[in-house]
């Protein structure tokens, strides 16, 4: 029997060390690879992404770090040439583009799958500096794809809001998470804390959550606020911990998975006050970790955290402020969503997640 074959392009493999679009990508191919009858690839030459294993890139030894290490548009320019030649190659069944530059269009003689994550650049367009390439990209593909996925059912109706016409070849495929330990973090780390993880862009809503949350921070000299990802605190944001009178108590730290992992396990509880979100990856991250969450009440949030976590209104900040407080000092609460956290990881398995896309890619071939 003809194995099922499945090429996915360098995309956000030449851009993402770390992340969640990266990370669903890796899931797929590892597991696709491990299935009888099917042959999955990932056309890249070289990749500093950390969840893609070295065997799966053409260069990523000694000869390929001398050549690509630290030149981002070098890794980018190279990894897309080779993309574009193996997709001319014609050689696999179904294509899988990671993100949304169309530079395959013209040469792409096979049905292809697209990955929708979210809609936050058409939801919050005068957010983004970049909205004149990201848009029209993901509209052109959109109208191309033979199929779109979508990661929640919240990110479907998105896409219909603003491409109605694209709604019969949505298909809703939730992430699948599975911790898989990289070592063990070993950071040294403040008893009591509150995390944040993620950049911390308007819609993330983090300077409304550090306003919302300061009074707690300021009623307990021992507690802290430590973010993850998002790069070093920004002058502005000093500033506003200074005014705030929280600066002592904020740490950012840029985490390792295994360091990651650590922080959700050792924190207070773990604060995603974003206004919107196409499925929020950390919710799962922190469920395995058995911390506490406190979330938006809107966007994709209910649907993926279900009774696990503990809701309030992100444009309110005494409900954010209390959301919080309570699971501070509700150690019955918080045993209950941890509890509750473990039992909803097991509806987003990285094999259903696989299982459910693999069915698409089949009918897809036919």
């Amino acid at each position: 029997m003809k194995p099922l074959r499945i090429l996915f392009d360098h995309q956000i493999f030449s851009v993402q060390r770390y992340g969640g679009i990266s990370r669903y990508f890796n899931n797929l191919d590892e597991s696709l690879d491990l299935l009888p009858n099917v042959d999955s690839k990932i056309a890249a030459v070289y990749s500093e992404n950390a969840y893609i294993d070295n065997d799966e890139v053409l260069l990523n030894n000694a000869l390929g770090r001398r050549i690509f290490k630290g030149h981002q548009s070098r890794i980018y320019r190279w990894n897309r040439r080779y993309s574009s030649l193996r997709i001319r190659n014609n050689n696999f069944d179904v294509f899988h583009p990671t993100y949304y530059d169309p530079y395959f269009l013209d040469d792409l003689k096979k049905p292809f799958v697209l990955t929708v994550h979210d809609m936050i650049h058409e939801v919050m367009e005068d957010q983004f500096t970049d909205n004149n390439q990201v848009i029209p990209q993901k509209k052109l593909l959109i109208e191309k794809a033979t199929a779109v996925i979508a990661i929640s059912e919240y990110t479907k109706s998105d896409i219909i809001k603003f491409y109605p016409e694209a709604e019969s070849k949505i298909r809703v495929i939730h992430h699948g998470f599975e911790y898989v330990p990289s070592g063990v973090g070993r950071l040294s780390l403040p008893g009591r804390y509150i995390l944040f993880v993620g950049e911390r862009y308007f819609y993330k809503n983090f300077v409304g959550m550090a306003k919302a949350i300061a009074p707690l921070l300021n009623a307990d000299p021992t507690r802290q606020l430590i973010c993850t990802a998002g790069g070093n605190f920004t002058d502005e944001e000093l500033v506003l911990f200074d005014q705030l009178k929280i600066k002592q108590q904020c740490r950012q730290i840029n985490a390792s998975d295994a360091e990651l992992h650590q922080l959700y396990r050792q924190a207070l509880v773990f604060v995603f006050p974003s206004f919107s979100e196409g499925f929020g990856f950390p919710l799962l991250e922190a469920f395995t970790a058995g911390c506490p969450v406190a979330a938006s009440d809107n966007s994709c949030f209910p649907e993926i955290g279900g009774d696990a976590a503990a809701y309030f209104d992100p444009n309110n900040d005494e409900s954010i402020r209390e959301t919080v407080s309570k699971l501070l000092t509700d150690e019955g609460l918080r045993q209950t969503l941890i509890e509750n956290g473990y039992e909803r990881l097991k509806q987003f398995t990285v094999q259903k997640c696989v299982n459910e896309t693999l069915e698409l890619y089949r009918e897809l071939a036919k």
